[in-house]
């Protein structure tokens, strides 16, 4: 399918400074688009090349109005949010307030100002099947993307805003991130700059996952704001599962010395259906597929990159 042009139409993204954010930007001003970034911290916003910064607090509705107001974008990537679900249990409202009630204040301001605007609402492959009951929600970071999720098929099913739900898988590559891989890696980058770190322990060697690099799934997104189907909600992922084991071992293999990990006693695993579903009925990748997308960057490449990310920071006075 041929690609539809976006060149110099107006594409607001959420949670800009961000990983998967600033991932996002640099994809999309390549394109040539007109790129406004979003965020509450202007200092890191401003550090976005090639892109026009707006600060807002999408927890405010009436930054929200404004934003959407000022800006009147043509297309929409929803990517802010937060996303630990071990600090999920501290802040619960937080979540709900941020994953939740921004999507609202989002939602609604495009319905108010712009509703024929394309949106792409990234939602979690950790979110939970409604239909499972309330006690499949295993933290209250699942809750509120479930509840988000809902939110954004109900919009544009209630009034036909053109509103597209991507679920990614884990998430990895180059950048700031809290994921498994670059926690790893800046941890050997620190052992080989000899720093004194304490040992890495990784809980279950053999719990797999699917991973894909995060700029495999910013060029995911980019097919379904000018392809994606509105109302479906589309699974994003690798199609290749990997132990925490293995990713360990690949990452320690690129290091420069032997470096010690401590595996833990748990024999966890991720089930199929989990890994390979999206629990709001998101379609298999192979929709994306017939939109012309499929992943570029090898296992290899992500790792390599991410450590060569982990070593350039730990080079860092303050890293």
């Amino acid at each position: 399918m041929a690609a539809k042009s976006l060149t110099a139409s107006k594409l607001l993204i959420t949670g800009a400074s961000g990983f998967t954010g600033r991932h996002a930007c640099a994809h999309f001003v390549r394109q040539g688009y007109t790129v406004i970034a979003a965020g509450r911290n202007e200092q890191a916003l401003q550090t976005i090349p090639g892109v026009t910064p707006f600060v807002c607090h999408l927890e405010d509705r009436s930054q929200v109005e404004d934003l959407i107001q000022q800006i009147l974008p043509h297309y929409i990537l929803h990517v802010a949010g937060k996303n630990s679900a071990s600090d999920s249990w501290k802040f619960p409202t937080e979540y709900m307030e941020s994953n939740v009630m921004a999507a609202v204040y989002v939602l609604e301001a495009v319905r108010k100002y712009c509703p024929g605007s394309r949106l792409v609402m990234v939602g979690s492959r950790l979110s939970t099947d409604p239909a499972k009951g309330a006690a499949a929600v295993p933290h209250p970071y699942s809750l509120s993307k479930t509840f988000a999720s809902w939110v954004a098929t109900a919009w544009q099913s209630l009034y036909q805003q053109p509103v597209i739900l991507a679920e990614p898988s884990n998430l990895i590559g180059p950048g700031e991130s809290a994921g498994f891989c670059t926690l790893l890696a800046k941890y050997i980058a620190r052992y080989e700059a000899g720093r004194a770190v304490p040992e890495f322990r990784i809980s279950s060697r053999f719990e797999s996952r699917d991973f894909l690099d995060v700029r495999d799934a910013v060029a995911a997104y980019d097919v379904l704001l000018r392809e994606g189907k509105p109302g479906m909600s589309y699974s994003i992922q690798s199609g290749v599962e990997h132990t925490l084991g293995e990713l360990a071992q690949a990452l320690t293999a690129l290091a420069q010395i032997a470096v010690p990990v401590d595996y833990g006693p748990s024999e966890a695993r991720l089930t199929p259906d989990s890994l390979n579903k999206g629990a709001n009925g998101a379609s298999g990748a192979e929709h994306l597929t017939e939109l012309g997308w499929y992943p570029h960057f090898a296992l290899e490449q992500s790792l390599a990159d991410i450590m060569q990310y982990a070593r350039e920071q730990a080079q860092q006075p303050s890293s």
